[in-house]
């Protein structure tokens, strides 16, 4: 390879570093293998909901960190009482717009806000419950890809809040993240911790495997039937900018990690040696965790309107 074209290559990777959060998150779900692998946890987690459920009751569902929702389809289709897409970025939500409006759309609601604020409490979460879903409790929540941009230690506060804020009594909860266990050179574990822990002195601890532990110590969690598991996903698009703009997003740039230039350099250069040039795909391996609400005898809460 010339340096030229090294040279070229570098600049394409600094500009995929300008990518929005939802044009990097749009690529992984185009090129990877991710969401149809979490469609299969998807679909499984809404088979139990309805076998739960009478048959003629319409289902609700809410989606924290939407994004532009790769997994409208199944979800517009499953949850025809109602499907709250909320995400912080308002330009994910705009292009969700345009196709709501394009296909006359009726039961989807589109929601910009900041769950590390909407959802901080159980008070929160009721008057956001109030405010943004009719005063009504929805059967899913899904948490996909959304938990990084919160401490781990934050978490059994959040997900308690939803769980008993915002999920109806037979509901489900269901989050999917990279899993920080891995180690193998390659993996999207190892890209982040190796550059986050070079240039930050920092490396992943957000371990969703360990909040069920976590959780259990806490009554309001009783009667709740947890589902873990952990697949292999890859990545790959013949295109080096748009893998870049999926490597960017792996490394919380700029949102985790404001990385300089000349460690973003380093980083492109990194990339186009040890992925680009021999044609590996990135390998991620993630884990999944659904709660799945069993309340034997639900009871209406004083901050609440119907079920």
């Amino acid at each position: 390879m010339h340096v030229a074209t090294v040279d070229s290559l570098i600049e394409r990777g600094l500009k995929a570093s300008e990518y929005r959060i939802f044009e990097q998150n749009n690529i992984w779900a185009r090129h990877a293998s991710e969401k149809p692998d979490v469609a299969v946890s998807l679909m499984k987690t809404i088979r139990a909901l309805h076998a739960r459920n009478p048959q003629n009751r319409d289902l609700a569902a809410l989606a924290i960190g939407a994004g532009d929702e790769p997994q409208f389809r199944i979800l517009q289709a499953a949850f025809q009482r109602g499907l709250w897409l909320y995400d912080i970025d308002g330009a994910a939500l705009a292009k969700l717009r345009e196709r709501i409006d394009r296909q006359s759309i009726k039961n989807v609601y589109l929601v910009q806000g900041d769950y590390g604020w909407d959802f901080q409490n159980p008070n929160a979460a009721y008057y956001t419950r109030a405010t943004i879903l009719d005063d009504r409790r929805v059967d899913l929540v899904t948490l996909h890809h959304a938990l990084y941009y919160c401490c781990a230690t934050e978490w059994p506060t959040l997900v308690k809040s939803i769980y008993q804020g915002v999920l109806a009594p037979r509901g489900a909860m269901q989050m999917v993240m990279m899993s920080t266990r891995e180690t193998r050179p390659g993996t999207t574990t190892w890209l982040y911790n190796h550059f986050a822990r070079k240039f930050s002195g920092a490396a992943s601890d957000q371990d969703l495997t360990q909040l069920p532990q976590l959780l259990k110590k806490d009554d309001v969690f009783k009667h709740c039937q947890v589902d873990c598991e952990s697949r292999e996903v890859e990545f790959w698009v013949d295109d080096f900018e748009r893998f870049m703009a999926v490597v960017w997003m792996i490394l919380l740039y700029p949102h985790g990690h404001d990385y300089s230039l000349e460690q973003r350099i380093e980083i492109t250069e990194f990339v186009i040696e040890h992925f680009w040039r021999p044609g590996r795909p990135l390998i991620q391996t993630q884990d999944y965790l659904t709660l799945h609400k069993l309340d034997p005898a639900p009871v209406r809460d004083a901050m609440a309107g119907v079920f």
